[in-house]
């Protein structure tokens, strides 16, 4: 079994200072898309004629992706709960078959 190896890649968003985080080789392609996007996003609100600065584009950017983060997190953990309450339904109407 081989490990997967660990780079320590560049991340530069923005005019913000850069800075090296450690990822597995196997994430690195998905970290630099991630960049990207944040990135694409930050260009978006701090260009034109009402362009945020730097620091509260930034902030946006964190808001909209945690927003979508605990959206997920919440639907994700409402369908497990939905799925708990069925499979324990179904379990109860299997037993009083037997």
């Amino acid at each position: 079994m081989n490990a997967d190896k660990e780079h320590r890649i560049t991340i530069k968003i923005a005019d913000i200072e850069s800075f090296k985080l450690p990822v597995s080789e196997s994430e690195e392609s998905f970290y630099r898309m991630v960049v990207q996007k944040i990135n694409d996003n930050m260009d978006r609100l701090r260009y034109g004629i009402n362009g945020d600065s730097t620091e509260v584009a930034l902030a946006k950017v964190a808001v909209y992706y945690a927003t979508m983060l605990y959206r997920r997190t919440n639907q994700m953990n409402s369908q497990a709960g939905m799925l708990h309450d069925f499979e324990a339904r179904l379990d109860s109407l299997l037993e009083s078959m037997e």
